[in-house]
């Protein structure tokens, strides 16, 4: 018999190991596959936000232009995370595979062993029942007389004494030979029966090993499936990004003409907010003068006359609870490829939301262009020497009339997406004597 099997103990516990232990690369538990969830939402999440943040910044441009370039971005955002789950699949493939192969070569090593012990096990069983055979046959002899001799007769009957020595000798060695086989007897039933157990376990093993199989083959074959479909759904977002740029390409040669339009648009808008300060600064003027010449005159009761404009003391409020998306300063076309300066911060917020004024002031004005769509621009006094408005664009309908004097925090419009607009939220800009600066300088 082969020592190296008999140092191979294998019990039914160790079988059972075997089928119950998970491979490394095995299913997702519940945990891991609730976490792959949450990563996916978390992912999704990050895309919509990001094409919403992209959609504020497409103002002025055309919408249909500005809906194929929206749903060009949202494929190459998906693409990485496609790219990422083909990766993750073909890798559960070669986890697969591998874990096919180990357990293949597991089993072959199993059945190889059942072979050998079946063999060792039939020829020790076959020694048994020979030895076993003989001592019948010996005990039977003995028992009908023919077998070994009384021990009483060796020393009767003798010729003299060395025969009855003789007679002894091979008296003792005739049942030491005896003993001896009964010994072996013993060593190779145990030796037997402990091969059986052995080669019930590697049976046990095996019957484990098969039904590992074919979970291994099924996990494989699943595997391919979520590779093949993987890799079909990156080819889908490639073909569709081709199409999709094609597509682009063209309808920017079809309105061309618009990035120009937005240069002019910019200006006219600039020009509007400037001639409003300017009204306002010269309103501020003649009411300061007038109350100085009324203070100097001696007239009334000696309270100051009020201007109407804004009282410049305390902080500044934001408009709308919510994050902002584009900050002020020069910002690259994501169509046209050129630099233009954003004269405000966008806040995506929902159509509807209530926009309040940011500070205390009054109304000078309710605009309507194809740029801001429906604004509204407060007058907040003179800071530093300098006039300041506040302007609210893009609003689905407003709030306050002109002239409406207004504190802090007062509902003044509310958000939507009128004029040059992909999307609600709320552009909001500062002006100082008309000209825009960064709101971050207030707020």
């Amino acid at each position: 018999m082969s020592p190296s099997i008999l140092r191979r103990p294998l019990t039914l516990a160790a079988t059972v190991l075997l089928v119950l232990t998970p491979s490394l690369a095995g299913p997702l538990s519940p945990a891991s596959a609730e976490g792959t969830k949450q990563d996916k939402i978390a992912e999704r999440e990050t895309v919509d936000q990001q094409l919403e943040d992209l959609r504020i910044d497409l103002g002025g441009v055309n919408d249909e232009l500005a809906d194929t370039y929206i749903a060009l971005a949202e494929t190459e955002l998906l693409i990485p995370e496609a790219q990422q789950d083909l990766e993750d699949a073909q890798a559960e493939l070669a986890a697969a595979r591998e874990d096919d192969r180990l357990t293949g070569e597991r089993l072959t090593a199993a059945q190889d062993e059942e072979k050998q012990l079946s063999g060792e096990v039939e020829t020790g069983q076959e020694e048994v029942d020979r030895s076993d055979d003989e001592l019948a046959q010996v005990a039977l002899d003995a028992y009908k007389g023919g077998g070994l001799p009384n021990p009483s007769t060796i020393y009767t009957g003798g010729q003299d004494p060395q025969d009855a020595v003789d007679r002894s000798m091979n008296y003792r060695l005739t049942m030491s030979s005896q003993g001896s086989r009964l010994d072996t007897l013993r060593a190779d039933q145990a030796v037997t029966e402990n091969s059986a157990d052995r080669l019930t376990a590697v049976r046990e093993e095996i019957d484990a090993l098969k039904l590992e199989s074919e979970q291994a083959v099924q996990r494989t074959a699943d595997a391919e499936d979520a590779a093949a479909a993987a890799k079909a759904d990156l080819d889908d977002l490639y073909a569709t990004q081709k199409t999709q740029r094609d597509d682009l390409e063209a309808k920017k040669t079809k309105y061309q003409e618009d990035e120009a339009n937005l240069e002019d648009r910019s200006s006219t808008l600039d020009t509007e907010i400037e001639e409003l300060a300017r009204q306002e600064r010269e309103r501020e003027q003649k009411a300061a003068e007038a109350a100085k010449k009324k203070s100097s005159s001696g007239s009334g009761t000696g309270k100051k006359s009020s201007s109407g404009s804004a009282n410049t003391g305390g902080g500044w409020n934001y408009p709308v609870n919510s994050r902002m998306n584009s900050n002020y300063g020069w910002r690259y076309h994501p169509i046209y490829h050129t630099r233009k300066l954003h004269a405000g911060v966008d806040f995506p917020v929902a159509c509807g939301t209530s926009v309040g004024a940011t500070h205390s002031g009054r109304v000078i004005a309710r605009t309507h262009n194809s740029g801001a769509g429906n604004k509204i621009i407060l007058s907040h006094g003179i800071h530093n020497g300098k006039l300041v408005t506040s302007s609210y664009h893009h609003l689905q309908g407003f709030a306050k009339p002109v002239g409406a004097q207004v504190s802090a925090g007062d509902t003044v419009g509310y958000v939507g997406t009128t004029g040059s607009s992909t999307g609600c939220h709320l552009h909001f800009e500062i002006q100082e004597d008309g000209n825009s600066v960064n709101p971050a300088n207030y707020l």
